[in-house]
C-alpha cells in the first residue's frame, strides 16, 4: 500500500487501501459492535473520514493505526446512538465463521474498549505497541487492561458453562421424574 500516494489522493491507492484493509477493519469493527450491519457502517464511515482528512496525516505509516482509530471511533458512535435511541437489541450475525455464538455473548459483556483490547491481541495479534498507537493509550495501561479483560471474559464463559450443565442436570432430572 502506497500510504504517501493515498494521502495525496490517488484512486488507485484508496482502492489498494480498501482492498487491503477492509476485511481486518470490519472484523475489528464486529469485534466491537458484535453487528455485521453496524460493523459496515462503520468501516464505510472510517474509510471516508480518513479519505476527507488525508491532507492531516503527518506520518503515512501511521496510515493503519489512524484507520484502526477512526474505526474504533465510529464503532463507538454507533453504539452511542443505540443508548441514545434505546433502540431494540439487533441480533449478532449468526454466519459469523470466526466467533462461536458463546464468545459473541460473553463478548457484549465487556465494555467496548476491553472488546476492542480482547479483539486485536487474540484475533488480530496486535502488539502493544500497534493497540497504544490505536487507543492513544500507554502499552503498559493496555496490557494491565487486557489482562483484566481477558479474566473478565474467562470469568463470563466459566459463568455460562456451568449455567449450561446445570440447566442440563435439571432437564435430566426432569425427565428421570416423568420416567417414574
Amino acid at each position: 500500500m502506497d500510504s504517501e500516494a493515498f494521502i495525496r489522493g490517488c484512486e488507485a491507492a484508496l482502492k489498494e487501501l480498501i482492498d487491503e484493509m477492509q476485511t481486518p477493519l470490519m472484523k475489528y469493527s464486529y469485534g466491537i459492535l458484535l453487528n455485521y450491519a453496524d460493523a459496515e457502517d462503520a468501516v464505510q464511515s472510517a474509510f471516508v473520514k480518513v479519505y476527507m482528512n488525508r491532507k492531516n496525516i503527518r506520518n503515512p505509516n501511521t496510515l493503519p493505526a489512524y484507520l484502526y482509530r477512526t474505526t474504533y471511533n465510529m464503532s463507538v458512535d454507533i453504539i452511542r446512538k443505540r443508548r441514545f435511541f434505546i433502540m431494540e437489541s439487533q441480533p449478532a450475525n449468526k454466519n459469523c465463521d470466526y466467533i462461536s455464538e458463546e464468545m459473541l455473548d460473553a463478548l457484549g459483556k465487556l465494555s467496548t474498549l476491553d472488546r476492542a483490547l480482547v479483539y486485536g491481541r487474540a484475533v488480530e495479534e496486535m502488539d502493544y505497541k500497534e493497540l497504544s498507537d490505536i487507543h492513544g493509550k500507554s502499552e503498559q495501561s493496555l496490557r494491565k487492561r487486557y489482562e483484566r479483560a481477558k479474566k473478565k471474559l474467562i470469568c463470563i464463559l466459566n459463568a455460562n458453562q456451568q449455567d449450561k450443565t446445570l440447566m442440563m442436570n435439571n432437564t435430566l432430572e426432569r425427565r428421570k421424574c416423568h420416567e417414574r
